[in-house]
């Protein structure tokens, strides 16, 4: 008995102690590593690791090109993190340094510098850009995400509603270095395209509710009116005793007339007809027949 006392305290011990032990013990050694990209243009970065282990941060510091200078602060979608942007308070950046608070998941950093004139960006019809691309959206799905695009660029969006919402062409702006612009783009179907970007970028788009359904309402209506009967139609309490009379009539004989004058039955309230003081009578004397014969035997 005292040693299954032992046991069962030992038991107890040990359970207490798994449930307060950190579980940082038992995962220090474990972590899941991510993947680290660059999309740099004018700058370049140092450290450029490729790699950063789930829950770390980053520390880096970007310097400029020649004919280029670094943003004074980084636009927005410029840090992705397991196909979420940051925001500022997720990472810190100031002169070029940034410190990326935690990783969890794989690391997409775009940075652009900005160029003084002096050098032309490649692959671009002049100095100038790139130039971001960002959403304003209620109850829109675009098929890309925010970005930088270099000046001159052919834009181009697909833009979708909601379940449920709608979707019109009213409803779509467009707005260059923070003022709407009417021209120079082109919405059809739900396709945005924009002929050439030459500011920062805005696309807003806002989506209806659709109305109800007609046909709900018409079904609903044929239903009601499908439980009226008829115009002119007349409804019969007494069916199937027309049905008897006919059937009654096909055979040759005349009904006939069983409520007669000479029986009334009693209804409640009546007086007791008289037969059946009579039956109780003879109920008691048989009775007492009954009775009387057993005493005496």
């Amino acid at each position: 008995m005292n040693k299954i006392r032992k046991y069962q305290v030992a038991g107890i011990i040990m359970t207490l102690c798994m449930a307060f032990v950190p579980k940082t013990f038992t995962s220090a050694d474990e972590g899941d590593a991510y993947k680290v990209s660059y999309n740099l243009t004018g700058v370049t970065v140092s450290p450029q690791e490729t790699e950063a282990s789930e829950g770390t941060s980053m520390d880096m510091t970007f310097t400029a090109n020649p004919g280029y200078t670094l943003p004074e602060e980084l636009p927005e979608g410029a840090i992705q993190i397991g196909g979420t942007y940051l925001s500022e308070s997720d990472y810190t950046y100031m002169d070029g340094d940034l410190t990326i608070n935690e990783v969890f998941g794989d690391v997409v950093i775009t940075v652009a510098g900005i160029s003084d004139g002096s050098t032309e960006d490649p692959g671009s019809s002049s100095s100038g850009g790139p130039y971001s691309i960002t959403y304003d959206l209620y109850k829109v799905t675009a098929s890309k995400q925010d970005g930088n695009v270099k000046e001159g660029t052919r834009y181009s969006v697909k833009l979708k509603a909601n379940k449920g919402f709608k979707l019109n062409s009213s409803n779509v702006a467009v707005q260059v270095n923070n003022e709407y612009v009417y021209s120079g783009y082109s919405y059809n179907e739900g396709l945005l395209e924009i002929d050439s970007v030459t500011g920062d970028i805005i696309i807003e788009a806002i989506a209806t509710p659709k109305a109800s359904s007609k046909k709900q309402n018409s079904n609903k209506n044929n239903n009601t009116s499908g439980n009226k009967k008829p115009a002119g139609s007349k409804t019969s309490t007494s069916g199937s005793s027309s049905k008897s009379s006919q059937a009654l009539a096909k055979s040759g004989k005349s009904p006939s007339n069983y409520s007669t004058g000479s029986y009334r039955a009693p209804r409640t309230g009546d007086g007791m007809d008289i037969r059946y003081y009579g039956a109780f009578g003879l109920i008691f004397l048989g009775a007492g027949c009954l009775f009387a014969g057993k005493k005496f035997k």
